[in-house]
């Protein structure tokens, strides 16, 4: 489908832009309707395109494990590189100025 034999016009640009709460001046309408017609003919090209994986066998190729918690040791990791625990977590000192009123 060349762009020319496309459904896409001035009306469908200005409620493409509404749609995206843009404003489209009249002397670009000619342009983007041209822009949104190529865009609208590539999706239809892509629509003729197999969904069929090309070797059956990779559709399975992802193997599955057990999702099983492991210890991540991080309150050893915390004192390892010396960040005192407050309440079982990591203090850490303030980077931001308080605010004052």
């Amino acid at each position: 489908m060349s762009p020319e034999d496309t459904p896409v016009g001035a009306e469908m640009v200005r409620r493409v832009a509404a749609l995206a709460r843009l404003r489209v001046p009249e002397q670009d309408l000619a342009a983007l309707t041209g822009q949104l017609a190529r865009i609208v003919s590539y999706i239809d090209q892509l629509k003729e395109i197999a969904q069929e994986p090309a070797h059956p066998t990779q559709a399975d190729a992802t193997p599955l494990r057990e999702d099983a918690a492991v210890p991540g040791h991080g309150e050893e990791a915390l004192a390892a590189n010396g960040t005192p625990l407050l309440l079982g977590y990591g203090a850490v000192p303030r980077v931001v100025a308080a605010v004052k009123p």
